[in-house]
């Protein structure tokens, strides 16, 4: 999407790489995955690529037989078609939570345990509640630890929506990452952001104590930022994260790429 802003050099690597939204809505495809971005804005209304995310999706309900959301994306499709506004958290929401299987019987959670282990990372969330008053099927909510649903559906006409307030698509290194990019915003914004607590469910008592001296560290204000921002341990860190999500989330793309064979194959 040409909207979103982009530094001159990383907007070439995307022409470079990439092909544009137009020749995508020209050609619709058996399936389609529409993944997130950090938000700018309290609302997504006022997001530059707003309308461009409007167009897809209103394209894809009328037009993709199976579509996949991955959280912004999600939260859009429900702002746009159900009028359902994110709510913003008291503290982001960040780490692997895993959540509860609603219904073992849908084909999408086949061969899922009952808790499916899913990274979140957003500071808004939408509501269960109003997902289900506006009739979405609840597969994967909440479990005991929190972090909120995780996959719900619902159709349009014959077209299947799947959304994922989650990222079951995240690499492992993905919350780290994030939460370097966090902590940078802290060290270098002169305290206008706050330093941001540790993924949960995610690092061992090991790496959590690491990056815990660290924050001790920045919260003493002994230390020049760019400096301090020079020596944080994202290597030493990195070393020592495991993925608990990577099958499972394997397992439920499996299952929806099942599906979309076969609602693919009924719109010939």
């Amino acid at each position: 999407m040409l909207e979103i802003p982009r530094r001159d050099d990383v907007a070439e690597v995307v022409r470079s790489r990439y092909r544009g939204l137009e020749e995508l809505l020209g050609d619709p495809p058996d399936a389609l995955i529409v993944t997130g971005t950090e938000p700018k804005h309290s609302s997504l209304l006022s997001e530059p690529y707003w309308p461009a995310l409007a167009r897809l999706l209103e394209w894809a309900a009328d037009r993709v037989p199976a579509t996949m959301l991955s959280c912004l994306a999600a939260h859009a499709s429900v702002l746009l078609f159900d009028g359902i506004e994110r709510v913003p958290g008291a503290r982001k929401c960040s780490g692997v939570f895993a959540g509860a299987v609603r219904d073992p019987d849908d084909p999408l959670v086949a061969d899922l345990p009952g808790r499916v282990p899913v990274p979140h990372s957003r500071v808004n969330s939408v509501p269960e509640e109003a997902l289900v008053e506006a009739g979405y099927r609840v597969v994967i909510g909440s479990g005991p630890a929190g972090g909120g649903w995780a996959l719900a559906t619902r159709f349009y006409g014959d077209r299947l929506f799947v959304l994922s307030q989650g990222h079951p698509e995240y690499s492992t290194l993905s919350l780290l990452r994030e939460y370097r990019r966090d902590v940078r915003r802290t060290l270098l914004g002169g305290g206008a952001v706050p330093y941001p607590y540790l993924p949960e469910g995610y690092l061992n008592a090991e790496a959590a104590a690491v990056l815990e001296r660290f924050a001790e560290r920045a919260a003493a204000g002994r230390e020049d930022p760019v400096k301090l921002w020079a020596a944080f341990p994202f290597e030493q860190v990195a070393v020592t994260v495991g993925n608990t999500w990577a099958q499972p989330s394997a397992v439920l793309y499996a299952n929806w790429l099942a599906l979309a064979r076969t609602a693919a194959a009924v719109h010939g």
